[in-house]
């Protein structure tokens, strides 16, 4: 399940986009909130995506204010910042200034609260505040005070000039330049000396891809590393602690709702596995993931992972009848419905390992037909090739017959020009098929899962067949259990002696 990154969420009563952005879990404390929700004030889709970035940004700007040093702010530039209020509020009623008695009344309140300094905190703390956020400011009580008093003083500028606009007088204020331009003297901030996740993550990436393995983890790895980046709001790999990586993954499964084996098996294993690289290069010192683990729940079963022998027979006969019955489906993925199945029921393969066979995947030895699953075609567990004979039965319904005549190139999928492409259709493909069987079949328990049901199916029939293990390891592709399984070869003649005990499918 991959985590959205932040966008606009829209309302749905009100139909209005908001931004919610979770709060970085070391600025909880000082922020006082765990989300940040605002509303972004329109209804259109492409204003509130402007809107959101423009928010977000200024966000990530309040985070950098709190993780910043304290430092002092020099008169000029509070004096400038003042002026953002001036030049707003001004702007804001340039030309419905309002009734004249509502600017009477604005004075008194103003010279009441000049002299009371709890009252100028409860008017203008707020705004100060926004400000510093604005421009990623952190400042000291001091300077904060000083702010206080001179936008304080931007107010009664404002309210002098609105109370005679709301008079008819549009005439210049004399003194509005006295606002200086806003030109920050804080010196830039340090980058950080340390790596940061995605220095880790490239480096991580060239080791991956130089050892010949797949695109399709650097993008998985990718993202899971980004939905790190935005908990954590940096990158800075020396400020990441093993508590922050364990408090993630609370957040992963308690907030995102993400099952503990996902987090497990797939957020925290992709980042641990950047980590131990990082490390065994020598790139950091220590890493946080090492100590962190995920307590998987067991698994409440209440029935077999494989298809009945009933709904075996309903799949297989809905294969038979496919060109007949889903005259909108597309001409591959009926072909894929017809033989995907069929091929798995005799083969305990992976459904995305048989959707990504060629025509040329089909060969003799000595005499015996077999299908080489291979990672040439796409995406194999492990990366081993393999040699699946093929099963008399599907010999006599046609299977041979049906490669024979295709065209060169995968026979359930237009083919891509990049590998990586292919094994999206191929991938494609196979959750059509798992569609087909839900609504189409009718198989909807959800216990079971409608493609890997064939492999556990398989072992079960082989298991009666007097199959021994090791030979039922070698045709499904499972690991040895003991290193000497893992010597020598395992001949065609071999395999397909064994896999010619599994007993004939019936079905209509």
């Amino acid at each position: 399940m991959a985590l959205i990154m932040p966008r606009p969420v829209k309302d749905p009563k009100s139909g209005i986009y908001y931004i919610r952005v979770r709060v970085p879990a070391d600025l909880t404390a000082s922020f006082g909130r765990k989300e940040v929700s605002k509303s972004l004030r329109t209804r259109e889709p492409a204003e509130a995506k402007e809107r959101f970035a423009i928010e977000y940004a200024a966000i990530q700007r309040r985070w950098a204010a709190l993780r910043s040093k304290p430092e002092p702010l020099t008169l000029k530039q509070i004096v400038s910042l003042s002026g953002r209020v001036y030049q707003r509020l001004m702007a804001t009623l340039d030309e419905e200034p309002g009734e004249p008695s509502i600017w009477e009344h604005v004075v008194r309140l103003n010279k009441q609260a000049a002299s009371d300094e709890r009252a100028l905190e409860q008017w203008y703390g707020e705004t100060v505040d926004e400000l510093l956020f604005e421009e990623g400011i952190a400042t000291d009580q001091t300077s904060r005070k000083r702010m206080i008093t001179e936008i304080q003083r931007a107010w009664e500028q404002a309210t002098e000039q609105l109370h005679k606009r709301s008079r008819g007088d549009f005439s210049p204020d004399p003194n509005a330049n006295r606002f200086p331009e806003w030109a920050s003297e804080k010196k830039p901030s340090k980058s950080a000396s340390g790596p940061t996740l995605s220095d880790l993550f490239d480096r991580w990436k060239k080791d991956h891809l130089a050892n010949g393995k797949t695109e399709n983890t650097v993008k998985d790895f990718a993202q899971k590393l980004e939905v790190l980046k935005d908990y954590l709001g940096h990158e800075d790999v020396e400020r990441i602690s093993p508590r922050e990586i364990s408090e993630w993954t609370d957040y992963l499964r308690h907030e995102k709702g993400l099952a503990a084996k996902t987090v497990g098996a797939k957020y925290l294993a992709a980042v641990k596995s950047v980590f131990q690289l990082a490390r065994s290069k020598f790139l950091i010192e220590s890493d946080p993931t090492k100590d962190v683990t995920i307590k998987v729940p067991k698994k409440i079963k209440s029935r077999s992972s494989g298809f009945t022998e009933e709904e075996a027979r309903r799949v297989l006969s809905a294969a038979n009848k496919v060109f007949d019955q889903s005259p909108k489906m597309a001409h591959h993925n009926k072909l894929a419905c017809r033989w995907v199945p069929w091929i798995c029921a005799y083969t305990g393969a992976r459904a995305g390992e048989i959707t990504q066979l060629r025509k040329e995947d089909l060969t003799f030895i000595n005499g015996i037909p077999q299908l080489t699953i291979t990672p040439e075609a796409g995406s194999v567990k492990a990366g081993m090739y393999r040699d699946v004979p093929v099963h008399p039965h599907l010999q006599e319904i046609g299977l041979l017959d049906f490669i024979r005549s295709a065209k060169s190139g995968y026979l359930f999928h237009s083919g891509a020009s990049t590998t990586a492409e292919a094994v999206k259709r191929s991938n494609n493909a196979r959750d059509k098929i798992a569609v087909w069987v839900r609504d189409n079949v009718g198989i909807t328990d959800e216990r079971i899962r409608p493609n890997h049901a064939w492999r556990h199916r398989f072992k079960t029939l082989g298991r009666n067949a007097d199959i021994a293990p090791e030979y039922l390891g070698a045709i499904q592709a499972h690991a040895g259990r003991t290193a000497g399984e893992n010597y020598g070869e395992y001949p065609v003649e071999t395999l397909y002696r064994e896999i010619c005990k599994l007993p004939r499918i019936v079905a209509q």
